[in-house]
């Protein structure tokens, strides 16, 4: 999951910094593609956007209205935004993942410890 959401990171950063007048076809595929990865891992919403931010950019090269540079720039800027969320998220669950392994395996050496107290006082 994190390495399609870098991706996607990437490519939007890419786009933000060469503006949509200097696009090329193969963003409109990158994006598509990315769009249908999206899709698959249950990340509807940026599917939708980067679906729309293709089309376009797909407008664009065909002088549709649709391809107005700042609607692009704000399509950008929304699909950026909503994939710095999700990583911000992807990292949070992350960490709590971590912190609960973390728990576990505090647990079980305390039960350990005291198992081995148990024998001990048991013995004695």
């Amino acid at each position: 999951m994190k390495g399609i959401l870098e991706d996607g990171i990437n490519a939007l950063a890419d786009l933000l910094q060469s503006g949509a007048a200097s696009c090329c076809p193969e963003t409109e595929e990158h994006l598509t593609r990315l769009a249908r990865e999206w899709e698959a891992t249950g990340l509807h919403t940026g599917a939708a956007l980067l679906t729309d931010l293709s089309a376009a950019l797909a407008q664009r090269r065909h002088g549709g209205e649709a391809g107005d540079p700042l609607h692009i720039m704000a399509l950008t800027g929304k699909a950026a935004r909503y994939t710095r969320l999700c990583l911000q998220k992807y990292g949070l669950d992350a960490a709590r993942q971590r912190l609960n392994h973390t728990a576990e395996i505090d647990e079980d050496e305390e039960t350990e410890e005291q198992e081995e107290t148990e024998h001990h006082e048991t013995d004695s």
